[in-house]
């Protein structure tokens, strides 16, 4: 290869001889380097080339030998599969063969079974048919021998029941005149005792009740006697019985205490205590549950009449202590103790009312007294003895047993047949009585209300708060205060009535 001629200048010193002579060589060796590196490529792809060339070579014999495999294999695979059809078809064949003989034998044997059936019904056909012809001779005999007796003793029978009708009849015209009679004079007498029992009902102010619910009422109140005679009994018991009389000096004590404790929730778990004493007396039951009803009564009036809320947990406490299994009877709980002492106290709860300007109407409406035979308490202390009880007695009835296996001894639907009686009584009858009830019982009730009775409770709770009080003659502080609680209601509760 030819290389260029550079002009090189004469130089005038050695120094830059030498320079330039290395110059010149440096230029060389980058000549011969760039030769080189294009040597060095042609030798490198010569060699993959050749590589490619073998492996491309190699490749075409092992697809030739994988196809040649390949074939092989489906020949086999298709001499394999055509064994098999024809082994299935044999066994095929064989099960067909064997099915159709077993089928045939069982036919065969079903047949013969039938034949012999057959001929068996066959021989008890015509034994049956011999023996049905041999019976119905022997009944036609007897039948006939029954037709005879049978028409003579009809015609004994027709003779007899032709007298005794005769008879009857006479008995019956005597027995109506009888009946007759005595109707009258039965209607006679309804007539005076329902005359005499209206006049009763309305003397004691329970003219919109029913004699049961009057005859109710009346049993409570004979309760609540009893147990007073059956209080003073015990007492002259432990006259003479110092044991006798420290118990139940120290039960009425533990009660009153605990009962006293209810307000400030410390008393719960002690009448909790009260109810695990075993009284192997029932007398001593009846006398302990009776100090409590009166010690809860008495709290309610103290407590509840100041703040209505305080009746809760007396409710609670009341409820506990009568659904416990020691205080039944039987499974019967005891609530009637306290509600006979309700009856007699507050029987405006029950429908009783009156005019509240009498004496025969406070009495009918639970008007108390300042002492047995004394003047009446004020009308400020009546209404708040009114504010507690009904507030106690919603705390005692709107109760939710629904998560305990306790049965519950103030049911709900007495809270229930409560407002719909004191609703009943004509608006011209209400007294602020059973205003003062009505506010007591709804004020803190909303929510349970709608719990236990739904719609219908709202419906309730509407006629109570809206449509009485707008039918009302008179429109006093009292009406005014029920009135309130629609608003109450909505502004605390979110119940739109």
């Amino acid at each position: 290869m030819a290389r260029g001629r550079v002009y090189v200048p004469s130089l005038d010193s050695p120094s830059k001889q030498l320079i330039h002579d290395l110059a010149r060589d440096l230029e060389n060796v980058k000549l011969f380097n760039a030769e080189l590196k294009k040597v060095h490529a042609y030798e490198r792809k010569a060699f993959y080339d050749n590589l490619d060339r073998i492996d491309r070579e190699r490749e075409a014999l092992h697809t030739a030998a994988l196809d040649e495999a390949a074939a092989f294999h489906d020949r086999v695979r298709e001499e394999a599969e055509a064994t098999l059809r024809e082994h299935n078809r044999a066994e095929e064949e064989e099960r067909a063969r064997k099915e159709e003989a077993t089928r045939k034998e069982r036919e065969r044997i079903e047949r013969e079974k039938r034949e012999r059936a057959e001929k068996l019904r066959r021989e008890q056909e015509e034994a049956a048919r011999i023996e049905a012809e041999r019976e119905a001779e022997r009944k036609a005999k007897e039948e006939a021998a029954k037709k005879a007796a049978e028409e003579a003793e009809q015609a004994r029978k027709a003779a007899q029941e032709e007298r005794e009708r005769q008879e009857r009849q006479e008995r019956e015209r005597v027995e109506a005149a009888q009946r007759k009679k005595e109707e009258d004079a039965r209607k006679a007498q309804q007539a005076a005792e329902q005359k005499a029992q209206t006049q009763q009902q309305q003397k004691i102010g329970a003219g919109s009740l029913s004699p049961e619910e009057v005859r109710i009422h009346d049993r409570y109140v004979e309760l609540h006697k009893t147990l007073k005679q059956m209080r003073e009994w015990l007492r002259g018991v432990g006259k003479d019985n110092p044991p006798v009389k420290q118990a139940m000096g120290d039960m009425r004590r533990s009660i009153k205490k605990c009962v006293g404790q209810l307000r400030d929730g410390k008393g719960v778990n002690k009448a909790q205590e009260i109810s695990q004493e075993e009284h192997k007396v029932p007398a001593m039951l009846i006398y302990g549950l009776n100090i409590f009803s009166k010690a809860l009564i008495s709290a309610l009036i103290t407590e509840a009449s100041i703040n209505p809320a305080h009746a809760e947990p007396i409710g609670i406490v009341a409820a506990q202590i009568f659904s416990m299994e020691a205080f039944m009877f039987k499974g019967i709980p005891m609530g009637d103790i306290l509600l006979a002492k309700y009856h007699v106290i507050c029987p405006a709860l029950w429908g009783f009312t009156g005019n509240d300007k009498t004496e025969s109407g406070r009495r009918a409406l639970g008007w108390w007294r300042e002492d047995a035979g004394g003047p009446f308490v004020s009308e400020q202390a009546h209404m708040d003895r009114m504010t507690a009880l009904g507030a106690g007695f919603s705390a005692l009835t709107l109760r939710n047993f629904g998560k305990t296996q306790r049965r519950n001894p103030f049911p709900n639907t007495m809270f229930w047949t409560s407002l719909q009686r004191i609703l009943s009584i004509p608006p011209a009858e209400m007294q602020d009585t059973q205003i003062s009830l009505l506010h007591a019982m709804l004020r803190g009730s909303s929510e349970r209300i709608l719990d236990f009775f739904g719609h219908i409770g709202l419906a309730l709770m509407r006629m109570a708060i809206i449509d009485l009080p707008a039918a009302l003659p008179r429109q006093t502080m009292t009406v005014n205060q029920l009135k309130l609680l629609k608003e109450t209601y909505a502004r605390d509760r979110n119940v739109l009535l």
